[in-house]
């Protein structure tokens, strides 16, 4: 399950958000969890920092937009980080860290990435924001899991009425 929740921390879709909780309901450490996604994570921005860096941003755009089905759901992902990216104009690397920091749709690295590559930022220091970013949205999402079943508990009362409320929504 470590190597699942490492590649499933590296997808442009759910991202740590995703593989968090992923490898804690699948049996791992919280804390093993929140590492190796925060690795992955990490490691997928550093790529596409430098990917997006060396490669201008407008032949990226370019080439993406020639495959049909991915050209579309490119064009809508970039549209919305073009309209996110305005509004970090003048904080850049604190409103990356900030946004990425957000643990909601569309605002992990990938998104991250793209906002740094239009406000045309150095590569290596969005690196370094966009992971304190993960780090504190990664922080926030393993809590959460991590005292799911204390909430829960809370809620229901004891650990029977958890079990017939999991059971129910299965």
């Amino acid at each position: 399950m470590q190597l699942w929740t490492f590649l499933i921390s590296m997808m442009p879709v759910g991202e740590l958000r995703f593989s968090i909780p992923f490898g804690i309901i699948s049996g791992l450490h919280w804390f093993d969890a929140f590492i190796l996604s925060l690795i992955g994570n990490s490691l997928i921005a550093l790529i596409l920092v430098y990917i997006f860096d060396f490669f201008s941003l407008n032949t990226i755009v370019v080439l993406f937009k020639k495959i049909p089905l991915f050209g579309l759901i490119f064009k809508k992902w970039y549209d919305k980080a073009l309209s996110k990216s305005l509004k970090f104009k003048d904080w850049t690397y604190i409103g990356l860290a900030m946004f990425v920091s957000i643990p909601l749709p569309i605002t992990g690295a990938w998104t991250a990435v793209l906002i740094s590559s239009l406000l045309k930022l150095k590569p290596f220091k969005s690196f370094l924001f966009i992971t304190i970013g993960l780090f504190v949205s990664g922080s926030i999402i393993t809590f959460i899991c991590y005292n799911f079943s204390n909430l829960m508990s809370y809620i229901f009362i004891n650990d029977d009425k958890i079990e017939q409320f999991i059971k129910s929504i299965s």
